[in-house]
């Protein structure tokens, strides 16, 4: 058995899912858009010369409530 543990950030009130961090000198500013896309990241935060890869946890919302008898 194995743990897959993940970063969690709170950024400006909101929640996020890091997903890749680069330095920011390890790759060119006009590919960090498509490098965002290609690993399915939503969001590119930078801070300190870090790009943080991240996904944004989005509100949940209760689609339909069972009722159990």
């Amino acid at each position: 058995m194995f743990t897959i543990s993940k970063q969690v950030v709170n950024w400006d009130g909101n929640l996020y899912i890091i997903k890749r961090t680069l330095k920011e000198t390890s790759i060119k500013e006009e590919f960090v858009q498509e490098y965002r896309d290609y690993i399915c990241a939503d969001t590119v935060l930078k801070k300190n010369g870090i790009y943080y890869f991240a996904q944004k946890i989005e509100e949940a919302q209760l689609v339909e409530e069972e009722q159990y008898v």
